[in-house]
């Protein structure tokens, strides 16, 4: 049967009713499967927040957190929740101590609830040490080889002269555990020794000096008539000779192949991962291959470390040159965060190398007196000590290392900025929290008992 234009008409006008119908019906199917998530996946979406770049991939087609292929049509809080980095809604001002005393917790600011990594145990001990320092300012940082942190301790003390008989001001501050405020000093001669490893020296050769122990001079950097003892570079590390260190960086290595072993090492960057804020550490070494090059080499200027840059350090050596990600929370709403992936800092054959130099510190080296061969563990570190007078006097007081030296168990970072007089030696708080931390110490006093809040 013929039809006529009447007819043809009404099939065009038919159609396209049926065809928006159909948009209609897919858009509202792609808009449930954005909005229709399992309240996991909706909590679990910032469990991998490196970035806000990273939260946006994961809304790209194909991604689990963006069914379908309408990543445009995820709510706006969705998306934002995402995007937010950890670092910036955990506030460590405000911890609490989970009734069984085993755990601290936490409410990040979007309203999810965190279980954190620390060990109150280690954590109180450290702060306990702290006090009993009596330092300026202080911190202390103890880290799995895994990354996780097991205390992380600051506190900020009477800064420079004040009144007789005045109140002390002392108080708990963890963001000098991650904040940049010190010099390297000779910690950052592990970055030299990596440094050198590479470009070639055999730590075992020997290299003839003189003096050193508190300076670099510039008869220092080449042969001299009074070069009267030969080293090697593992007795230069282990002893924080300066003139050894000093010299070999300005015989063998370019500015510029320092300066990335400290981008290699991660201690002139901010800290990696999302959950902890801070900078591992900064370098401005020089450019030109001088005596003030050398002095940088040997840690007396251009570099300055965090305490959480430190334990990152030492726990490169620990892990073969491998680095890991420091991280402060165990879980979010009791799901894990993925574990983001460590990363190849420098060699394995130069992480031993160093890793000899650092247990020859402690064994007969400048730790020697807390961590000789008398004591019942092997440990590996390095220790520092650099004073400045402004903006007052404060003698920096540095220990990086871990222990057991062959199966590390533990990462201790401790810089204590002490005063004329002072009462711990960054070696000296690290040993005892060495101790504690492996079940070696005779002092258990520092019990948790109380489901306080924690005010750090």
């Amino acid at each position: 049967m013929g039809r006529g234009p009447g007819a043809g008409r009404r099939a065009r006008t038919l159609g396209r009713l049926l065809l928006a119908a159909a948009v209609a019906v897919a858009g509202g199917v792609a808009l449930m499967a954005g909005r229709g998530g399992t309240s996991a996946e909706v909590q679990g979406a910032p469990l991998d927040p490196a970035s806000a770049d990273r939260a946006t991939a994961a809304t790209e087609p194909g991604s689990a957190h963006a069914p379908g292929s309408t990543p445009s049509l995820v709510p706006a809080a969705v998306a934002n929740r995402t995007a937010a980095p950890l670092a910036e809604l955990l506030d460590l001002d405000q911890l609490t101590l989970a009734p069984g005393g085993d755990h601290y917790e936490a409410q990040l600011k979007d309203g999810r609830h965190v279980v954190l990594t620390l060990d109150p145990g280690l954590q109180a001990y450290a702060e306990k040490l702290l006090v009993e320092a009596r330092a300026p300012r202080g911190a202390i940082v103890a880290m799995a080889p895994d990354g996780r942190l097991l205390a992380l301790a600051g506190r900020r003390g009477d800064e420079g002269k004040r009144a007789a008989n005045a109140p002390s001001k002392a108080a708990p501050d963890w963001r000098l555990a991650t904040e940049v405020w010190a010099p390297a000093a000779s910690v950052f001669k592990l970055v030299t020794a990596s440094a050198l490893v590479a470009a070639g020296v055999d730590p075992s050769d020997k290299v003839c000096f003189h003096g050193g122990l508190r300076s670099v001079l510039a008869s220092n950097l080449h042969d001299d008539k009074r070069d009267s003892r030969c080293e090697s570079l593992v007795y230069g590390v282990a002893h924080s000779n300066n003139a050894i260190l000093g010299k070999l960086a300005f015989q063998k290595l370019e500015p510029a192949a320092l300066t990335k072993f400290a981008h290699a090492l991660g201690v002139a960057d901010s800290l990696p991962g999302t959950d902890l804020p801070g900078t591992a550490g900064a370098v401005d070494i020089p450019s030109v291959r001088d005596l003030a090059f050398a002095q940088s080499a040997a840690g007396f200027s251009g570099s300055q470390l965090s305490v959480v840059g430190g334990a990152l350090l030492a726990a490169t050596f620990a892990d073969g040159g491998e680095q890991p990600v420091p991280r402060i929370i165990a879980s979010i709403d009791g799901v894990a965060p993925p574990v983001l992936a460590r990363r190849r800092a420098v060699t394995a054959e130069i992480a031993r190398a160093v890793s000899t130099m650092m247990m020859a510190t402690c064994e007969i080296g400048s730790a020697a007196r807390s961590f000789g061969k008398h004591q019942p563990i092997r440990v590996a570190g390095k220790t520092g000590t650099l004073t400045r007078t402004e903006p007052f006097y404060m003698e920096h007081s540095w220990f990086v290392g871990y222990a057991p030296a062959q199966q590390p168990q533990i990462i201790v970072s401790v810089l204590l900025g002490n005063p004329e007089n002072w009462h711990l030696r960054g070696h000296e708080a690290a040993r005892r929290l060495i101790d504690r931390a492996i079940g070696h110490d005779k002092d258990r006093t520092a019990k948790i008992t109380s489901t306080r809040r924690v005010g750090w």
